[in-house]
């Protein structure tokens, strides 16, 4: 009967242990993944009282969601557009920061890297995020355009949701090359980089993030995103082969 009744103390005790620590709801774009796992269990080894509910997809999708309701208290996008889009519906705080910055690669399993953007009229096809869905095929189909490759290549385009299924295809060689960040080209297996796509191609890739309306009453979240400013962050970003701002003052 004894062991019965602290068996029961203990599982109060647990749960009164969990139902004390303060959730921080995320919602992050894709190519943020690996990242963001390094960054939210750093702060959380020395915060034992924050857990973190991580939702990741293509920035649009993220956006729409926080429009149409869903929880979240910090939104990172991988671009301005659907950070200001939410802000003009008066949905995020008005404090906003850059978390980081990326570059645009052409990946895939050829044997030989490619001598230039023009190289891939070489081949058949050439998957992308779709630019309707994610940061990540807005930036590919401004430096197509800007190559002047846009048009020829279009019935040889992939879209796909975000980065990660642009480099699942292009790992499995069910594509001849994929244009993803230079940070997902780190997760490739198979595929390697074929290309360094030029910035001035392009609206630079950075990663602005802001805190939601409940996000501002959340006093948790306010603490992880000052973290997400400070060096140690920047450390982290930098480690995983991502731009860093420059530090504030």
């Amino acid at each position: 009967m004894k062991a019965i009744v602290l068996v029961w103390l203990l599982g109060l005790l647990l749960l009164g242990s969990s139902a004390m620590a303060d959730e921080v709801r995320l919602s992050v774009a894709a190519s943020l993944r690996e990242v963001m796992g390094a960054l939210t269990e750093e702060y959380a080894a020395e915060t034992d009282k924050v857990h973190f509910t991580s939702n990741f997809g293509a920035s649009g999708t993220l956006a729409r969601q926080i429009e149409q309701g869903a929880p979240v208290d910090l939104f990172i996008s991988a671009n301005d557009k659907w950070l200001d889009h939410l802000g003009e519906k008066g949905l995020l705080d008005k404090a906003t920061a850059v978390l980081a910055g990326n570059q645009l690669v052409v990946i895939g399993r050829a044997p030989a890297a490619l001598a230039g953007l023009d190289d891939l009229l070489k081949l058949e096809r050439i998957a992308l995020v779709n630019p309707k869905s994610g940061p990540a095929g807005e930036y590919a189909e401004q430096a197509l355009t800007a190559a002047g490759l846009y048009e020829p290549l279009r019935k040889r385009l992939v879209p796909v949701q975000d980065v990660g299924q642009a480099v699942v295809l292009a790992e499995r060689g069910e594509v001849d090359a994929a244009l993803v960040y230079r940070t997902d080209a780190r997760l490739a297996r198979q595929a390697r980089i074929l290309y360094e796509i030029p910035g001035d191609l392009h609206a630079p890739v950075s990663y602005p993030m802001a805190l939601t309306l409940a996000g501002r009453e959340n006093p948790a979240a306010g603490l992880f995103f000052d973290f997400l400013r400070g060096e140690r962050a920047r450390q982290i970003l930098a480690r995983y082969g991502f731009l860093t701002p420059a530090k504030g003052p």
